[in-house]
């Protein structure tokens, strides 16, 4: 018999989504017969064996480990694994994670003693022995982070291209001193945007300034401001910041306002996520503009498919697109 079929081959047949599958296979929500009766045709038909079900989705929890409660872009991401989560009468569980990730019994403990359905990775990229374990379990899905040395499903975007262009704008105003404040380099996005930044400042023939580049440990007001009024008290400063973080944007915007430096007339500003700061400050933020709610959205479908498909799905990859927002913290074109 059949078993390698996914609820997406069954609603591609019956010509209908996913989720509406996902309600039949469950016997949860209302659906018309006439559309059951086309799902059910297409089970068969596929030869769908329905006994993998009732073994993959007994407990319906999904687990989410998120690096930081704090940052207000994760805010969008539950919100997003949380309505695919309902949709498909899933409910979600959160567990803020510190850098314990050489506790391997920790996590393999969680996630097997919780009778957790699958798990979404939001932190940093766990060594594989980790995410080997924990996929033994149950099914895992990395939203944002990804690995760079082996290969796991995830949804996250093209971190690279999208601090490319955003450097790129900063030098097309006429900025030549840019620096960057980043995070950690223990996150991919920070290692990521940090190339793609010193990709810009290569092809323009501009100068790199390692002095100009402020890491943070994790994104952090506080820290942020402080760092910054340090660079920006010394007598060789750059015109132009790229940050990571509209938090950390933000952070610049107060630092130079302390130091009397006008915001973008002096100093060009840069965010990244498009969260509610950067609309709340004066001047508002220029920033890059994440599709944060989707990125989670996906990531859970995604997890559910797993789970319902009994694990038989290939790795998939998906990179979604990045706007680019223009505010009051940019000079315009020169």
């Amino acid at each position: 018999m059949k078993t390698k079929v996914t609820i997406t081959e069954i609603a591609e047949k019956a010509g209908v989504s996913t989720a509406t599958v996902s309600r039949i296979l469950n016997q949860k929500g209302l659906v018309k017969p006439s559309t059951q009766k086309k799902v059910l045709q297409a089970m068969e038909e596929l030869q769908y064996d329905t006994a993998l079900l009732s073994a993959s989705v007994s407990c319906r929890l999904i687990l989410v480990f998120i690096p930081d409660f704090a940052n207000p872009f994760y805010a969008k991401i539950i919100d997003g694994i949380q309505q695919a989560a309902h949709e498909n009468n899933f409910e979600i569980f959160l567990v803020q994670v510190k850098e314990i990730y050489s506790n391997y019994t920790y996590f393999s403990n969680l996630v097997s003693n919780g009778n957790f359905s699958g798990v979404i990775w939001l932190c940093t990229v766990p060594p594989i022995e980790l995410l080997t374990t924990i996929d033994r379990i149950c099914p895992t899905v990395m939203c944002c982070e990804y690995p760079e040395n082996y290969d796991t499903t995830y949804v996250s975007i093209d971190d690279v291209s999208a601090a490319y262009k955003a450097v790129n704008y900063l030098i097309s105003t006429g900025c030549s001193r840019i620096g960057m404040i980043n995070c950690s380099s223990k996150y991919k996005y920070a290692r990521h945007r940090k190339q793609g930044f010193m990709d810009a400042l290569q092809d323009a023939g501009l100068e790199y300034h390692p002095e100009w580049i402020i890491n943070i440990p994790y994104i952090d007001y506080t820290l942020a401001y402080s760092s910054i009024l340090q660079l920006l008290s010394s007598s060789e400063r750059p015109d132009a910041f790229f940050t990571c973080s509209d938090v950390f944007a933000a952070a610049a915007i107060s630092a130079a306002h302390s130091f009397g430096i006008k915001v973008p007339d002096e100093l060009s500003v840069i965010g990244f996520d498009n969260v509610e700061t950067s609309r709340i400050t004066s001047p508002t933020i220029t920033t890059i503009s994440q599709p944060a709610f989707h990125m989670g959205q996906h990531a859970c479908a995604m997890l559910i498919e797993k789970i319902l498909s009994g694990r038989n799905m290939p790795n998939r990859h998906l990179l979604l697109d990045t706007e680019f927002i223009i505010r009051e913290s940019t000079k315009t074109f020169m």
